[in-house]
């Protein structure tokens, strides 16, 4: 994703702008609702990016491997560690994400 200076939006302003997209997914009744509006908002990497980052999170929750993410998903160690980074020391939305993916 394009780099920013969150420096420029204050914090509190930013939390605001997060609560206002949050609150428009979650009204979006329809499931093609939310992929027009995403395809709408992100372009096709960006996309790509963040359902990566998903199913890097739920294969380490399944115990795989770096080497068996990185040869499925073809993405750096970096990424890999990143993500592990936010699913044991961030807010618990990774898991809380998986555990409600359709099955």
């Amino acid at each position: 994703m394009p780099r920013y200076n969150e420096k420029r939006i204050p914090y509190q302003t930013q939390e605001k702008l997060l609560d206002m997209f949050c609150d428009i997914l979650k009204n979006m009744k329809k499931r093609q609702d939310v992929k027009d509006f995403l395809k709408d908002l992100l372009n096709r990497q960006e996309r790509v990016m963040l359902v990566r980052r998903l199913l890097i999170a739920d294969m380490l929750l399944r115990k795989l491997s770096y080497r068996e993410i990185t040869n499925k998903l073809r993405c750096g160690s970096s990424t890999i560690a990143r993500v592990e980074r936010w699913l044991n020391f961030g807010r618990g939305g990774y898991k809380l994400a998986i555990n409600h993916k359709v099955k």
